[in-house]
């Protein structure tokens, strides 16, 4: 009864270890503040305008940055750029 509770324990633990590493990294961090976050897509909106991107909304999307641009003609799109260099990814 034992052993097969330690081998339940064990199989379950190393299930929760091959999942983790999926939600690890996301662009603006998991253990952060409402406030910190904020900060972190406000912060990279200017980084974007400083560029030359009309960025108007960041938000994680999958580990990555999507950037709401609004273009020349007005219209808006969405762009997607890696955290932290915010170089441009193109799928």
């Amino acid at each position: 009864m034992i052993k097969n509770t330690v081998i339940a324990l064990v199989a379950a633990a190393a299930m929760a270890g091959v999942a983790a590493p999926a939600f690890a990294d996301t662009a603006f961090g998991d253990n952060n503040t409402l406030e910190m976050r904020d900060f972190l897509q406000d912060s990279a909106v200017a980084q974007l305008n400083q560029k030359g991107i009309n960025a108007t909304e960041v938000e994680d999307w999958n580990g990555l940055v999507r950037a709401y641009v609004t273009l020349e003609d007005g219209t808006q799109t969405m762009q997607f750029y890696t955290p932290g260099s915010l170089e441009q990814v193109t799928f």
